[in-house]
């Protein structure tokens, strides 16, 4: 076994002239027949030994051969599995909504939702994910009932990114996450459940931000094509001692909002939003946004404070928004609240927070948030909304609304 593939011809033929040049002198002499027959039979057991050691060989360096296969093999399934990861998360939710002059309502809802992430190489990911709920394009809850029939499933995201520099420029093209920022995740122009369809623009360089969209609301074959185009810029700098300063500025502009909408002939708004008799928008949405997040350490906990300042140039009047809020982080718990007011045509109140004052615009008040987190994948948590809606227009009414949840994700 210790003698190598290549060496053994030569060995066989090394030991074969040896005994040879022995045997030649016996060879003349007849009364040594005997021992000559003797050395001839060592002579073929010895070249027998050597095929059999050959044969070892060969089979030893097969074997080798396939298990270096098979381990390069494994080892590229590997990378190949890396490079791939998945999501999936379930939030079930039970919610009150008192409406003044309206009955109670009490229901169970849930939003689950898998997803997958591949990348393609170093500067491209795929994306996909799907999601409960409806068409809402601002919501994937699931609401039960309906005697236990079955519940829908949408494509949420869709999409693919570019990092044509490396990590300083994120290029989406599809269905994905809002790439625009939302300080302190408040939904006073964007839902968070918001997906943009079209191009999305990221770009960071030390303490300076762009972000960026070019979307479509809706497409259109018998007229002029619903936009969604905007872009922020902003900085993100140390402000004191481990501490963390947002702000910027953003500019968005609706294309085409000025042909009719589906709503009903002598409708008064959609989401908010007034409508015309014959069902046309009031106003533009042309937005100018002005925003600030400051993050800073406490004796209790981190805390954030946030601001959101929102006018819409396309209106006359009923035309600003905002918000202002604070969170505390202390432990294994969370702590929030923000007060928010917006007008009837401040923003576009169809993609505005869903749950605020009961979604869409001509709201203000109060909202309230903890959470508990048991560990990295489960959570609890409950928010109450305490608002007023149709300030601006219509009959005002109470709102108020609870929601308690039990989040868990993989």
């Amino acid at each position: 076994m210790g003698i190598k593939q290549n060496h053994l011809p030569f060995a066989r033929v090394f030991v074969t002239t040896i005994l040879l040049a022995l045997l030649a002198p016996l060879s003349w002499s007849s009364d040594k027949d005997e021992t000559i027959e003797a050395l001839r039979a060592q002579l073929d057991a010895l070249s027998a030994r050597l095929e059999q050691l050959e044969a070892e060989q060969q089979k030893t360096e097969m074997s080798v051969q396939s298990l270096s296969a098979n381990s390069t093999k494994a080892t590229a399934k590997t990378k190949s599995t890396d490079r791939i990861k998945m999501n999936a998360d379930l939030r079930y939710r039970f919610e009150s909504i008192d409406v003044e002059g309206a009955p109670d309502r009490l229901r169970n809802r849930v939003r689950a939702r898998v997803g997958i992430k591949a990348d393609i190489n170093e500067n491209t990911l795929l994306g996909f994910e799907l999601a409960s709920g409806s068409d809402d394009p601002v919501s994937t809850n699931q609401t039960l009932g309906d005697n236990f029939s079955s519940k829908g499933v949408n494509i949420d995201l869709a999409y693919v990114r570019f990092r044509p520099t490396g990590q300083d420029l994120d290029i989406y093209a599809g269905k994905f996450k809002n790439t625009l920022q939302r300080v302190g995740g408040n939904g006073l122009i964007w839902d968070g459940d918001l997906r943009p369809e079209g191009i999305g623009v990221k770009y960071g360089r030390g303490n300076l931000f762009i972000n960026g969209l070019g979307t479509w609301i809706d497409e259109s074959k018998s007229g002029n094509d619903i936009l969604l185009l905007g872009a922020q810029t902003g900085i993100s700098v140390p402000a004191f001692e481990s501490s963390k300063l947002i702000a910027g500025l953003g500019y968005y502009e609706y294309t085409g909002f000025k042909k009719p909408t589906d709503a009903a002939s002598g409708a008064d708004n959609v989401a908010g939003n007034r409508l015309t008799a014959d069902g046309r928008y009031v106003s533009d949405f042309e937005l100018i946004e002005a925003f600030a997040e400051l993050k800073f350490p406490t004796s209790l906990g981190k805390a954030t404070v946030y601001a959101d300042y929102v006018q819409n140039l396309g209106a006359k009047d009923n035309d600003t928004g905002y918000v202002f809020g604070t969170k505390l982080k202390v432990s294994d718990w969370s702590l929030g609240w923000a007060y928010q007011d917006i007008e009837a045509d401040a923003v576009y109140g169809v993609l505005t927070d869903s749950d605020f004052g009961g979604g869409g615009t001509d709201a203000k008040g109060h909202k309230l948030s903890t959470s508990y987190a048991f560990n990295k994948k489960v959570k609890v948590g409950g928010t109450l909304f305490l608002n007023d809606r149709n300030v601006d227009f219509g009959t005002e009414q109470d709102y108020t609304r609870f929601m308690l949840d039990l989040s868990v994700k993989y």
